[in-house]
């Protein structure tokens, strides 16, 4: 039981670090003139695309093993 909490513990940290990196990025971002236009936004809903799809298929992958 005490594993339990202990992981529950971590993974709740590991969450409001993951808000905070990603309000942090979000933030700096913004300060970029570039990102705030139509074409800095596609490039970045590219990439996000690319790199989510490479990264599901790679859980995908590592999980049917």
């Amino acid at each position: 039981m005490k594993n339990k909490s202990y992981l529950i513990f971590w993974e709740m940290v590991l969450i409001l670090a993951s808000i905070l990196m990603f309000r942090s990025a979000w933030l700096l971002l913004d300060g970029i003139e570039w990102m705030n236009r139509p074409a800095g936004l596609g490039l970045c809903l590219a990439v996000g695309v690319i790199v989510g799809t490479v990264a599901l298929a790679a859980v995908n992958r590592a999980s049917s093993k």
